[in-house]
């Protein structure tokens, strides 16, 4: 019984695991978005500990994106449009429409409030503290 406890509490821990590719510092200098398209990064802040939840699914112009951890991000190139920006779980999911702009920058942040109904918002976050914010996240 023993054994099988600590092989629970073991999963348990290793699936809280945070993002652990390459640092933004380290992995983002120099990129741009692609001819005819805008370059999108997403990132996810909260209220818990680094590596203390699961990942949040999230989806952009009606695509999945990825899965977003805590502390970390992700980064897409998008065709110029109207696109709706969202996480997509078993929780409130606030969207944001946005007209994307061939050549141009975004960034997105996800964070979650509420206590007993969990909302997950995504909004744009200008250029300035969307860096600032993501220096330590990784991929």
């Amino acid at each position: 019984m023993r054994l099988i406890l600590s092989v629970l509490a073991f999963l348990v821990l290793v699936g809280c695991t945070s993002a652990s590719g390459p640092k933004f510092s380290e992995h983002n200098a120099g990129l741009k978005p692609e001819p005819g398209k805008a370059l999108i990064y997403d990132y996810r802040v909260g209220t818990q500990v680094k590596g203390s939840g699961g990942t949040t699914p999230f989806v952009a112009g009606g695509q999945l994106i990825g899965e977003l951890h805590t502390g970390g991000y992700l980064t897409h190139q998008m065709e110029p449009g109207t696109h709706q920006f969202h996480t997509d779980g078993m929780y409130v999911d606030r969207e944001f429409l946005l007209e994307v702009v061939e050549g141009e920058t975004y960034y997105f942040k996800v964070f979650q409030e509420g206590r007993y109904l969990l909302t997950y918002y995504t909004v744009l976050v200008p250029e300035q503290k969307a860096l600032s914010e993501l220096q330590d996240m990784r991929y």
